[in-house]
């Protein structure tokens, strides 16, 4: 891309002859993947005679090239011309540079630089502290400690050690190949595409059988573990039950609204849903037991404006945590049918909702989606496999008997 392409580079060019109130004679540019400041006011450079004729020198920039880094090249520009014109300014010891230009980008103080930018431009206006803490923070971090390891002459080297710190397709990789991507491109750094295939992929990444859903075994297990259960009330109850009957998120719990349709329990849902695939509105949806529960779900909503919901799984930033710890000491208990397997989540009951609705329902996707508050192409990305298994059997099966 040409120099007169790239706009910052222009407004920096601008910008750095404001200060300098119009003084001709110097120039700032950007060479392969560094930045210089060119005059031939610089002074002679070590190597050079003292009273060397004047001509045209260079004078590299630490700050890396980019729009992110705007600020920092222009006051580092300023420094230079300032001090050049005060006869002060000296040449740098040449064994203290950076070999490579990429040495200074990818230093851990400017990593950490554009960190703390990125974590400004977002935090507050698109997310909460909370959510970077957890979402971001992390792999960023780790980035900016093995960017100290060692020098890394080249970004493709430095992103990938920092990946491989996470297993291949897993999830927590694809979160470190985007937020570290989301970095680079706040700073207009070109990402190499050979990084790109480390990224994994979300199908992959998932089980070959499709998503782990609770069968209506497991959940009866679950119910009478949650019967016996000391520790946990029947407002707890409730909320593993409205899991169960109404497939919802477990954030969905939070103003959850439960009335009765013409004997069926009805879920009104008032938590809305944004992320990058989408968003979902407030939106009704009937219970779908399983198949051996009765159809009012053991009086669920009169349970329901009895004891309502626990207050502080309600009020948690993850109520879905919060059931997890719960899982996790109810998988502890003895069994009284059968064991509960360790993969199981929380949300395996929104899985096992979803899989009732079409299996057992026979629902169309699109139906299903709405009922789940997705899009249909995020409903058969996550339950295509286990949907699809039993149709395409039964056609096999039926057209070899016909033929």
């Amino acid at each position: 891309m040409g120099q007169k392409r790239l706009g910052w580079l222009a407004d920096l060019s601008v910008a750095f002859k404001r200060h300098r109130q119009g003084r001709s004679g110097w120039f700032i540019e950007l060479k392969g993947d560094r930045l210089r400041v060119r005059s031939t006011e610089l002074p002679p450079r070590p190597d050079e005679a003292a009273d060397a004729p004047p001509r045209r020198r260079d004078a590299w920039l630490s700050t890396p090239p980019g729009p992110a880094m705007f600020k920092d090249a222009l006051a580092e520009a300023c420094a230079l011309f300032d001090s050049v014109i005060a006869g002060t300014w000296r040449w740098p010891d040449p064994d203290a540079l950076p070999t490579q230009g990429k040495a200074g980008q990818l230093a851990p103080a400017t990593l950490q630089r554009l960190t703390d930018r990125l974590k400004a431009a977002l935090v507050g206006e698109r997310i909460g502290m909370s959510t970077w803490n957890r979402t971001y923070l992390p792999y960023m971090s780790r980035l900016v400690e093995v960017a100290g390891s060692r020098a890394w002459p080249d970004d493709r080297d430095l992103l990938e050690a920092v990946l491989r710190n996470w297993e291949p397709n897993s999830r927590a990789r694809q979160m470190a190949h985007d937020r570290i991507r989301a970095l680079w491109k706040q700073a207009g750094w070109e990402w190499p595409e050979t990084i790109v295939a480390m990224r994994g992929n979300g199908k992959a990444a998932a089980a070959a059988e499709g998503v782990r859903a609770f069968n209506d075994p497991e959940i009866q297990e679950l119910r009478a573990r949650l019967l016996r259960s000391y520790r946990l009330t029947p407002a707890d109850l409730v909320a593993w039950d409205c899991l169960i009957a109404f497939g919802l998120r477990p954030a969905e719990l939070q103003g959850l609204e439960l009335r009765t349709d013409e004997g069926l329990p009805l879920a009104q849902v008032t938590r809305t849903k944004r992320s990058s695939k989408g968003s979902s509105g407030p939106r009704a949806v009937p219970a779908v037991p399983p198949e051996d529960w009765p159809a009012d779900c053991f009086d669920l909503v009169q349970r329901f404006q009895e004891h309502g919901l626990p207050p502080g799984m309600v009020a948690a930033r993850s109520p879905g945590e919060v059931l997890g710890q719960q899982l996790a000491r109810l998988m502890d208990r003895e069994p009284m049918e059968i064991e509960l397997p360790r993969e199981l989540t929380p949300y395996g009951l929104r899985h096992a909702f979803a899989l009732r609705l079409g299996l057992q329902l026979g629902l169309h996707v699109r139906e299903s989606a709405q009922l789940m508050g997705h899009s249909p192409q995020v409903h058969l990305s996550t339950y295509g496999r286990r949907l699809d298994a039993p149709k395409l059997l039964a056609t096999v099966r039926d057209r070899v008997m016909a033929r």
